[in-house]
């Protein structure tokens, strides 16, 4: 008997000439490859530049002010606050503010019936003093001649300070006016001799009093344009009076208001009549004049962007004067110039 060798496949031997049976197909009918496909290459990006335009201002010169405005109102030169000779209780105040009163006229008085009475019994005491003396003088000017006359001339004193204590408690009008001011009082209220009563005062002589908010510029014969509420006619006038003219122990209404005479007083100005005020506080003629948009600043510096070659640069400027939407530029920049915000 013939021994046949047997052939064995190993798995392994197998396996692999399959997958190369297997890629070997796949490459001759469908053209697929195993093997990673190659990066696609990017073109570089288009770089555009665009065109930059830029608002300019060209630099030129000019002139600038600076004002103030605000509202003043017309008063009196001619101005008397009245009192009581005397302290006393309040019988009664016949005025109030804004009456037009006459010189001689009775405005105020404290109650004066207990004086009433006084005067009245010693009107009859002097004149009792003065019949005695007349007797006694009839029978020759001895001893008891000069004792009734002391005594006569004693009442009469007397007398007149009662008239006087009476006069103390009534107050007149010093002049012809207008009454300004009432004190707050009712009748039985006390009253201090030193405390006003009424003021009066004359409306024919007028001044403006304004209380300015830069006051530390204003002088003694500054020229003021004025115009009147609800009038359109401008007016001239002149500072007369300002707080540093004032001495010391002044009213505090002095030491805030300047006072103004109009070249031209309107007939219907009265006191109180309100007024529009401007005053020009500074002119700088023919400087360069820059808008505040055109011009920055950090801390103390200031500058300016100045378009050169097509772009801006900064640049350093010193300034003078302005009026908040004007600037002196008194160095760093020329006329003609072109700036950029």
């Amino acid at each position: 008997m013939r021994t046949v060798p047997k052939i064995v496949w190993r798995s392994g031997v197998r396996m692999m000439s399959l997958i190369v049976f297997a890629v070997a197909l796949c490459s001759l009918f469908t053209g697929c490859y195993l093997l990673p496909e190659e990066e696609e290459t990017l073109e570089a990006p288009t770089l555009t530049v665009k065109e930059v335009t830029y608002t300019t201002y060209t630099v030129e010169t000019g002139d600038i002010e600076r004002w103030e405005s605000g509202t003043g109102y017309f008063a009196s030169t001619n101005n008397e606050t009245l009192l009581f000779g005397k302290s006393g209780t309040m019988q009664k105040i016949y005025v109030r503010s804004g009456d037009t009163v006459t010189e001689g006229q009775l405005l105020a008085e404290l109650d004066t019936e207990d004086i009433a009475d006084q005067i009245e019994y010693q009107e009859y005491v002097v004149e009792k003093a003065k019949l005695n003396y007349y007797a006694q003088a009839e029978n020759g000017y001895g001893y008891s001649t000069q004792i009734a006359k002391l005594d006569y001339d004693y009442q009469q004193k007397q007398l007149d300070k009662l008239y006087a204590q009476a006069e103390n408690s009534a107050i007149y009008a010093p002049m012809d006016g207008v009454v300004t001011y009432t004190a707050s009082l009712s009748a039985g209220d006390y009253v201090e001799a030193d405390r006003a009563i009424v003021t009066v005062a004359d409306p024919t002589q007028l001044i403006i009093l304004y209380a300015p908010e830069n006051v530390d510029e204003i002088y003694t014969g500054m020229t003021l344009d004025i115009t009147l509420k609800n009038d359109e006619q401008s007016y001239t006038g002149t500072v007369v009076q300002t707080p540093a003219d004032i001495p010391a122990g002044a009213s505090d209404e002095d030491l805030t208001n300047i006072h103004i005479e109009l070249d031209e007083t309107p007939d219907f100005a009265s006191i109180g009549t309100s007024v529009n005020i401007e005053i020009l506080l500074e002119k700088k003629e023919n400087v360069i004049a820059l808008p505040s948009k055109y011009l920055s600043k950090v801390s103390t510096r200031y500058y300016v962007r100045v378009l050169v070659d097509g772009l801006p640069e900064e640049r350093d400027v010193t300034v003078g004067m302005n009026n908040g939407s004007l600037y002196e530029i008194t160095g760093g920049l020329e006329p003609g110039e072109e700036l950029v915000a």
